[in-house]
């Protein structure tokens, strides 16, 4: 089965999914199919990979907001004294912070969410949670230029130099070390490390033209 095909038919069942937890479901298989294609650095299986994960992410984040808006979920996760009991993200196995991320990618226009899914996938190769709710937020990726944070960090950096230290080198090998060693990531730790690879593509990306 190409991947084209595996691709449409996720896009399908996404589109036939009218419950959370389906949906949940699929985003939770494109996970894990994004970091299976990372590992086998297969490029083209991590683009549409990660596609289907935000995809799912937005339809669950409709899906949501809609369930709220009806009754048929607790607001925050809170039960009301009403019957019968309607659904919490606890009973969906949703954190209140991955909800509120998901409600603010289906809070994207169709057009918006459709450029920014391009964009990232020309940029960065990959579609990431973090890139598209910067792109939610228009926040756009960039490294700091101006200001005396900014200027700090750049002195610090070109002393480090002078002594024969790169201090990319150094905390880039820490945080790799951090990273193969552990077992498990919280969700913040996920959506940090997500947005560390969405800065790193698009320096890349930067640094490649011409």
């Amino acid at each position: 089965m190409t991947q084209l095909v595996r691709y449409e038919q996720a896009r399908n069942a996404l589109a036939e999914c009218q419950r959370v937890d389906e949906v949940k479901d699929i985003r939770d298989k494109a996970e894990a199919m994004a970091a299976y294609a990372r590992q086998a650095k297969d490029t083209e299986l991590v683009q549409w990979a990660t596609e289907i994960k935000v995809r799912a992410e937005r339809k669950a984040g409709e899906l949501l907001a809609h369930a709220a808006a009806t009754g048929e979920r607790a607001p925050q996760g809170r039960v009301s004294p009403q019957e019968p009991k309607p659904t919490t993200l606890v009973d969906l196995g949703i954190t209140s912070n991955q909800s509120s991320r998901w409600q603010s990618l289906a809070g994207m226009s169709e057009e918006h969410f459709e450029t920014a899914v391009a964009t990232a996938k020309e940029t960065a190769g990959q579609v990431t949670t973090a890139f598209m709710l910067r792109e939610a937020k228009g926040r756009p990726i960039s490294r700091p230029q101006t200001g005396a944070k900014a200027e700090a960090m750049r002195e610090e950096l070109k002393a480090a130099k002078e002594r024969g230290v790169s201090m990319l080198e150094t905390y880039g090998r820490l945080t790799l070390g951090v990273i193969r060693l552990q077992d498990s990531f919280t969700e913040q730790e996920r959506s940090l490390l997500a947005e560390l690879m969405d800065v790193i593509a698009a320096v890349t990306a930067e640094s490649a033209k011409p």
